[in-house]
């Protein structure tokens, strides 16, 4: 019985971010801008961003946005909509994302149990293809038969206490 309470705290635990529509998580990349969405149907003149539950985002207060608050990860990298603020609208942008941009944002109005959490992920930039190689001008060389594939023989020759292991356990457990 214990052993699913674990489970149920686990799932719950998890599950407000996990279990959440893909609606509210966003991939980017090192550099680019994203808009976290944030909209009630209520007004409210106070409202909190946070990232990974502790770091100051953003706040608006008194239907001001207030970046004197806000974590240093954060300053001139976000930018909220004041003219949407009468609509409910509370989203941000954040621009130049780093890769400790990525979390757990969560969106809040002062006076509500209501939160609106938004799972971000930034990646490295993929890396450039490489020019291709030019093509040699010289004809490959041909293997001759006794020459065999020695990446070939060095893979297997890895693997080759790999496999004894695994036979060995097999047969022991037999």
């Amino acid at each position: 019985m214990p052993r699913y309470g674990v489970i149920y705290l686990l799932l719950h635990l998890t599950g407000k971010v996990s279990l959440q529509d893909s609606a509210n998580e966003f991939n980017r990349v090192v550099g680019e801008s994203v808009t976290l969405p944030c909209i009630y149907k209520q007004q409210s003149t106070d409202v909190y961003w946070r990232h990974n539950v502790s770091r100051k985002v953003l706040s608006i207060i008194s239907g001001k946005p207030s970046p004197e608050s806000q974590d240093e990860i954060f300053r001139n990298r976000t930018k909220s909509f004041p003219s949407k603020y009468p609509e409910g609208n509370y989203s941000i942008e954040l621009k130049d994302l780093e890769l400790s941009h990525a979390g757990i944002y969560t969106c809040f109005l002062e006076k509500s149990d209501e939160k609106r959490k938004i799972q971000l992920f930034v990646r490295e930039k993929p890396e450039k293809p490489t020019e291709k190689p030019e093509k040699p001008t010289e004809k490959p060389i041909k293997p001759t038969p006794n020459q065999g594939n020695s990446s070939m023989e060095t893979q297997s020759l890895k693997i080759m206490p790999f496999l004894i292991a695994v036979l060995g356990l097999t047969l022991h457990l037999i």
